[in-house]
């Protein structure tokens, strides 16, 4: 699987070796909860606003440890005021997914010797199968 984040690769696929790791997908409608006064219940009311989350963890490999420690250092300024979609392509099928109007809520990184790895949670609208 590839991901990006507008012109920025975060899991570059099979052929580098940087599949993600723990690839989750939350989906989330905005309710609103109706309730009156002595009512016996109360009622919920779907607003129709869909946000989808997805989260997962990349290992990276550099030429050595401060390329990996750089990397680490720079990565999260890099994605920081972005607004793109997300781009997820399945392999070997090449299927792309795109998560519309995405901003990245967080990312941590560490880095260990010559590997880097990093943990992104991003947030978006639906996830759509062509690109609108």
């Amino acid at each position: 699987m590839k991901i990006s984040f507008g012109d920025i690769n975060l899991a570059s696929g099979i052929e580098y070796g940087e599949m993600p790791i723990d690839f989750k997908i939350f989906g989330q409608r905005a309710v609103q909860i109706l309730s009156t006064i002595r009512g016996s219940e109360t009622k919920a009311v779907d607003r129709g606003n869909l946000n989808t989350r997805v989260e997962f963890r990349v290992r990276k490999k550099h030429d050595n440890a401060e390329s990996a420690q750089n990397y680490s250092i720079r990565h999260a300024s890099e994605l920081r005021d972005l607004q793109s979609d997300l781009t997820i392509v399945g392999e070997p099928s090449n299927t792309p997914y795109y998560l519309k109007n995405a901003v990245v809520l967080s990312v941590e990184s560490t880095s260990n010797g010559s590997t880097s790895e990093h943990f992104y949670k991003i947030i978006g609208g639906a996830i759509v199968d062509a690109q609108a």
